[in-house]
This record gives structure tokens, sequence and C-alpha cells, in this order.
């Protein structure tokens, strides 16, 4: 299923499976082909200008001094994510309204994940708490950046969304291995040959029908969990996973894995979980 030797492995217990990780990789699975090749070497030579990794010295512990000026936040903040979410609070909170709509999207490798991102005129948003938010894009990492009670998922996605006054709302999605999902394909068919080029590989997607049917969501005060770790981030983790086929979560791991940031304290900070169901 994954390269490498059994010592390079990390296992995450849960309670439906025991997740077998790969250790941090990258593969641009692309061909022989040399025009393709030499496409790949030229993302590389432009991903190298982003400094940061998720390994050695260059990464999550050390991402402040990869840029003192703009990543500072990312050790010194104190609304951190990803957490690790243990006992929420149960609040009556009011659910999150989607207007997500099908349209094209362009699908790319910006050199630590691969993102989506929706083309043309039809505009997709969120609505919380009365603020209409923007869809603008979502990517992964593998395993979850979010833990529950200290465990991972295989994948997790983030859908990323804006309001016009700037601010950020992020909708994170676990991912399990179950029955193969059919609205996912368009997306992991692309995952390892997608280039930095969003205009060069395009699909359509209903994008309302990548969350999970149930909206519960668990949410807290955070920030983004890649530099500069921006804080004032509303986080709403969905309590309820996709399925996809393991052959689909593998497309991912051959994309990326580990490219997770470590959970970070939580200073605090309160996590609610919505008390009522939500559709």
């Amino acid at each position: 299923m994954f390269s490498g030797s059994p010592s390079n492995w990390l296992w995450a217990k849960k309670s439906e499976s025991l997740l077998r990780i790969p250790s941090i990789k990258s593969k641009f699975a692309i061909g022989a082909l040399a025009g393709v090749a030499l496409l790949v070497v030229a993302s590389t030579a432009s991903f190298a200008a982003t400094a940061w990794t998720y390994t050695g010295a260059t990464g999550p512990s050390h991402w402040k001094s990869v840029d003192p000026t703009n990543y500072a936040t990312c050790v010194d903040g104190t609304a951190q994510s990803p957490i690790n979410i243990v006992k929420p609070v149960k609040a009556d909170l009011t659910n999150l309204k989607f207007s997500y709509v099908k349209s094209e999207a362009g699908i790319f490798n910006n050199g630590h994940t691969v993102e989506a991102e929706p083309l043309g005129t039809e505009k997709s948003s969120v609505t919380i708490d009365g603020t209409v938010y923007n869809f603008a894009q979502f990517h992964f990492h593998a395993p979850s950046e979010h833990e529950i009670n200290g465990m991972h998922y295989p994948v997790e996605i983030h859908f990323v969304n804006k309001s016009d006054a700037g601010k950020l709302a992020v909708v994170g999605v676990f991912i399990k291995a179950g029955a193969a999902n059919a609205e996912w394909k368009a997306f992991t068919d692309k995952l390892t040959t997608a280039t930095e080029d969003p205009e060069a590989t395009k699909v359509e997607l209903e994008w309302s029908k990548l969350l999970p049917t149930s909206k519960t969501t668990l949410r807290y005060d955070g920030s983004l969990t890649t530099p500069g770790c921006t804080e004032g981030v509303k986080w709403n983790v969905m309590t309820h996973p996709i399925t996809m086929s393991q052959a689909q979560i593998n497309q991912f791991l051959e994309a990326y894995s580990g490219n997770n940031r470590p959970v970070q304290p939580l200073h605090g900070r309160v996590v609610k979980l919505d008390s009522t169901s939500a559709k």
C-alpha cells in the first residue's frame, strides 16, 4: 500500500479501526513525460521560495525563526490551531447555513498541500451567526490536524471562507475509511497530478455535496494552521466524518502525508459542541 519500512509508520488507534499513516512525504506521481517532468522542476523551484516545512529546522517548532517578522504568532500566539478536542461544552449554537453551489474548480499543488478553488462567477458562502463568509478554497492535511480525544483521522479537509470584512471562518471535515465517495472522485483522481497552476487542472464540483449530511459542529476561536498562523479564525469542526474508500484515502497520502501541524495549547479557550441537530 505504502512505501517505507515498518519503523517509519505512525500508528493511531481509533474506535473504528487502526489507522496506519506513513511518515512525511510528498510525491508528484506525474509519469515519465519529459515536458511534465520539467514542469515539476519549475514548480519545485517556485515552492522553494516558501521556506517553512513540517520537519526539521524549518518545521512547526521553528516557524518563528524562519521569518521572525511574519511568523512570530506561530510561537507567541495564545489562540493557535489545531487543538486536541477532549471535553467540549454543550451549547445551543446557531446552525451554519451553507449556500455552496456547483461550479468549475481549479485544482493545484501549493507545495504544502493540494487545493481546490472555485472558478467563474458562481459564488458560494456560509452564514455563521449572521455573518456571510464567502467560500475561497479547500485543502487537506494528512493525518488530521485536529485530534478527538488524542486520536487522528486519516485526513482532514479545511473549507476556508472569508467575510467582506476580511474575517476568516474555516470548516473542518474529517475523512474515515468506508464506502467510496463518488462526489469526491473528481478531486481525488487529480491529487497526484495537480501542478501549481489552478488553470491547468479544472473539474466540476458540487461543493455542497462534499460536506457531511449532518452539520453539527464543534466551535472555537483559533488560527490558521500554517504560517503566519493568523489568529481570529472562527473554527467549525464537523462532528460527523465523511467516508471514502481506502483507495481514495491512499490518493491523498500519495500526494502528501505528514503535512499536519501538531496540536497547540488551549490557553483557557472553550470548545463548544452544538447541542441541537443541524442539517
